[in-house]
């Protein structure tokens, strides 16, 4: 019985484990979220532009509840340097409210992606 137990809570863990990785292979880290904005690190250990560019993508199409969210690329948790960096605005009023472009996008919710 104790090995069933054991078995069961291994096999959670491995669920677990593989949950918390995207499609893109990446994994979040230092998530927050309060008064109306956010923030996140997507964790990719092999990033690339394009890849870091995707991620970004991918995470930002599920983002409820902000009306802005920073979000940034690294290849550790505790990187120092970004690999890719974005701004999500919810809607022009957001936009207006935290960015200083002239211009604004024709569609929202809209995602400024910048990949030094």
């Amino acid at each position: 019985m104790r090995i069933k137990a054991i078995a069961a809570f291994i096999a959670t863990l491995a669920l677990a484990s593989c949950a918390a990785q995207t499609e893109d292979g990446y994994t979040v880290a230092n998530r927050a979220q309060r008064n109306g904005t956010g923030s996140a690190d997507l964790v990719l250990p092999d990033a690339t532009k394009s890849k870091a560019r995707d991620a970004i993508r991918e995470y930002a199409a599920g983002i409820k509840g902000a009306e802005l969210y920073y979000l940034k690329v690294v290849t550790t948790e505790d990187a120092a340097r970004y690999i890719c960096r974005a701004r999500w605005y919810r809607d022009a009023t957001a936009y207006d409210a935290h960015s200083d472009h002239i211009e604004q996008p024709t569609s929202w919710p809209h995602l400024a992606i910048n990949c030094p």
